[in-house]
């Protein structure tokens, strides 16, 4: 009888030691970083609007490099399970930064195109359902990313201010990952520089007594 009971102490060790192992598990984000380090440039000016720019000619070259960062990059996300992450902030800053590694690699894929609507991508002009980056062993399109998993499941209409889809008018790529702990902060410092941009985010016409907003409140849910 206490061979039983010992074994089955052990067991339930075990399975706690083994649960919290899966319960701590964490997204290594230098490699993101690295990237956003060498190719991201904020203030650059496109069409007159300011946005934080991507170098794709340079991030084209090291596609395909074994060993880059970036191919290192997509495999981790291939091979990675969000469930096992922290908490729901880990989550949440885990899929914006999908979301936003998958516009950019939209745009690597089909190098050279003057906009992630080419029919070059998407012979509709809406890439949005088109499939554009593996996480744990399933590919996934933007819209499913940020429909199916950041509103759907977080609920979480500040997301908008963390998302960038590759375009002029969306708010600006930070040029950092976002975490969990600090990503309430992060998403506020986004939405002050979007709203303080009159051409993108908010502009008042005091004479006709106007508020023009960007497209991203027309929130369909």
């Amino acid at each position: 009888m206490k061979g039983h009971t010992g074994l089955i102490f052990i067991c339930a060790f075990l399975a706690l030691f083994f649960s919290a192992t899966v319960q701590s598990a964490s997204f290594d984000y230098s490699r993101y970083e690295a990237l956003l380090n060498r190719y991201t440039k904020p203030g650059v000016s496109i069409d007159g609007v300011r946005v934080t720019a991507v170098d794709y000619a340079a991030l084209t070259k090291e596609r395909g490099k074994q060993g880059s960062d970036y191919e290192t990059l997509l495999k981790d996300l291939t091979s990675f399970n969000s469930e096992n992450l922290d908490n729901r902030e880990e989550k949440k800053a885990f899929w914006i930064n999908a979301y936003n590694l998958a516009a950019i690699k939209t745009i690597v894929d089909y190098y050279p195109v003057d906009s992630i609507r080419s029919k070059k991508i998407k012979w509709s002009g809406t890439p949005w359902d088109r499939k554009a980056i593996a996480v744990g062993g399933k590919e996934y399109s933007l819209g499913q990313i940020e429909n199916d998993i950041l509103l759907e499941t977080f609920k979480d209409l500040k997301i908008h201010f963390g998302i960038n889809c590759a375009s002029v008018s969306c708010v600006n790529l930070r040029q950092e990952p976002y975490r969990g702990a600090t990503l309430s902060k992060q998403l506020e410092e986004q939405a002050r520089e979007f709203l303080g941009d009159q051409q993108k985010g908010l502009r008042i016409d005091r004479q006709k007594k106007v508020i023009y907003l960007s497209q991203i409140f027309k929130f369909d849910r």
